[in-house]
């Protein structure tokens, strides 16, 4: 899965990364409401990770970019 991610467009990861990003923004918000804090930590970790896998993603795919010239 994460091989056909790297191949993706740039402007592809980008936009799916924001909306999964916002959607857990918006939930832990609401769990906040809540105040429900094991569920807002466990949704802040989920942000990291998605954060990270985009970061992962788009570096990847600036090498392979290097790399081919």
């Amino acid at each position: 899965m994460i091989e056909k991610l790297y191949k993706r467009p740039t402007t592809y990861v980008v936009i799916i990364g924001l909306i999964l990003t916002v959607y857990l923004f918006s939930t832990l918000l609401n769990f906040a409401d809540e105040g429900n804090l094991v569920m807002v930590l466990l949704t802040s970790v989920s942000i990291g990770i998605v954060a990270f896998f985009i970061t992962r993603t788009l570096s990847h795919q600036k090498q392979i970019d290097i790399y081919k010239k």
